[in-house]
């Protein structure tokens, strides 16, 4: 029967026994010598729904929390346990290893930051009285000269909103970094979002950036809300670890 590969880890790790993995089929493992392959069994006509993604994606999260695992991609499937064993074990076991032995002790925490629109816009109106008299200029505009004013209040806002965003991005990242073994900044998208941050964290500092993320929230309300995700496998430092052959996450 075909399984769908969630990630790589050690003996030494148990896999959770109470929860399910992709189509709610038990979670399981296949061993060689040191290494551990935990999956799940899928059908061969099996149809990829959200909650297979988000199954996915907790269960690397459950593992996190107990020892290091090197998450797979979503949707890689191999067609029996032999398969799984010569592939991942077998043939790759030698580039697996050292991975492991390399992000032993550590996981990651994700911090997001995004502003609160309105909170934002009050925040670079308080700033700049400029700006407050750009807009009171817009609303007492004759009809003919509005376009114009609003364009150049619409730019002038957008300047200082991005201004605004990465002050923020880069005190996030001052305060949250002194924390890590490493960071790797996510591109931030959208108008609004300052920050994302993934940091590389020894397991016994996690209670530290657990304290930092708590204060930093209380001081960024209400500007900015922000998400603490984790732990979390080494999704966003694997690439520049590994060799890049293996469809690590």
């Amino acid at each position: 029967m075909p399984v769908h590969v969630y990630g790589v880890t050690d003996t030494s790790v148990t896999i959770p026994t109470d929860r399910t993995g992709r189509s709610k089929r038990p979670l399981r493992h296949i061993d060689g010598g040191d290494l551990r392959v935990l999956v799940s069994d899928v059908d061969d006509d099996s149809r990829v729904l959200r909650e297979d993604l988000m199954a996915h994606a907790h269960t690397l999260e459950a593992v996190a929390t107990l020892g290091t695992v090197l998450p797979m991609q979503f949707g890689v499937e191999m067609p029996d346990d032999d398969t799984v064993r010569h592939e991942l074990i077998e043939s790759r076991g030698d580039e697996i290893r050292p991975l492991l032995e390399r992000f032993e002790g550590l996981l990651q925490l994700t911090v997001a930051v995004d502003l609160i629109e309105q909170e934002a816009l009050k925040e670079v109106l308080r700033r700049d009285p400029d700006l407050v008299a750009l807009r009171d200029h817009v609303q007492r505009a004759a009809p003919q000269d509005r376009h114009s004013a609003e364009v150049r209040l619409g730019e002038a806002i957008a300047g200082a909103l991005e201004a605004l965003r990465a002050e923020v991005g880069d005190g996030v990242v001052d305060r949250v970094a002194p924390t890590a073994r490493a960071v790797s900044l996510g591109e931030v998208r959208g108008a609004l979002q300052a920050a994302e941050v993934f940091l590389l964290v020894e397991r016994d500092r996690q209670s530290e950036l657990d304290a930092t993320v708590t204060t930093l929230r209380d001081d960024l309300a209400p500007l900015a809300s922000l998400r603490y995700v984790g732990p979390q496998p080494p999704y966003a430092f694997l690439d520049a670890a590994s060799s890049g052959e293996l469809s690590w996450a």
